[in-house]
């Protein structure tokens, strides 16, 4: 079974799957193996240790990719920002060699450790204060905690004080994805928790805002290429999905 950590800015995947259909999403995704990894982006197929993929790209992971596992970043984030601008400007997808990592053991504590030695060597930081606009800081934080989920685009414009389509651009222009995608991620990261913590399909997409658990299933596996049933297949199992 695969294991998923949640963090403020990333989730941690310890993938048990070994390939993907073609898909993409708002995060930033970075791959990492001790030997190498190879995913396909287009008609080409990037190799290294490390590979950092930019948001909104399509991808696939074949059979084989070899990778040990992989980070969904925040594209609100600080860390996002970071590696866009040292790594992403010229190019959507870079593969990186040599950085130093042991994946010896694939604890949780252990897992997210490594991530975070992993996005250091990296040159990210942690502790750098967002510039983001006050208002659309405000409308990460209560997506991120839950309490905006269920609303709409307009409802969040709304509780902002700005029109809807002033905020959308505004959102855009500062994080690099549209506010509606951003949702859709948030509402699916609430749907794995649900559902990794007993709960079924069905409770998992009214309690995360879907309108329902076909929307959920279609969400899913447009954003990871992933059915939803592989995260129902492992509700027994903590921290597994």
């Amino acid at each position: 079974m695969s294991r998923i950590f949640f963090r403020d800015s990333y989730i941690a995947v310890v993938p048990s799957f070994d390939r993907t259909d073609l898909h993409k999403h708002p995060p930033l995704h970075l791959f990492f193996s001790e030997r190498e990894c190879r995913i396909t982006v287009g008609e080409d197929e990037f190799r290294g240790n490390v590979i950092l993929l930019d948001s909104n790209i399509k991808h696939i992971a074949k059979n084989g990719n070899g990778c040990d596992f992989f980070l969904l970043i925040d594209p609100t984030s600080t860390v996002a920002g970071q590696l866009k601008e040292k790594y992403l400007r010229d190019c959507p997808c870079v593969g990186l060699s040599d950085i130093p990592v042991n994946m010896s053991e694939l604890s949780e504590d252990e897992t997210v450790c490594a991530a975070e030695k992993l996005l250091s060597a990296l040159g990210a930081k942690f502790d750098i204060q967002s510039t983001a606009d006050e208002r659309v800081a405000q409308v990460t934080k209560k997506l991120i905690s839950g309490e905006w989920l269920s609303y709409s685009v307009s409802e969040i414009a709304h509780a902002v004080f700005l029109s809807e389509s002033r905020l959308t651009h505004l959102f855009k222009e500062q994080v690099g994805v549209s506010l509606k995608g951003y949702i859709l991620t948030r509402r699916l990261e609430s749907a794995y928790k649900y559902v990794n913590s007993g709960g079924s399909i069905t409770q998992a997409a009214q309690e995360s805002g879907f309108s329902s658990s076909a929307h959920l299933a279609y969400t899913c596996k447009t954003l990871t290429g992933i059915s939803i049933t592989d995260v129902l297949r492992a509700r027994n199992n903590t921290a597994d999905f």
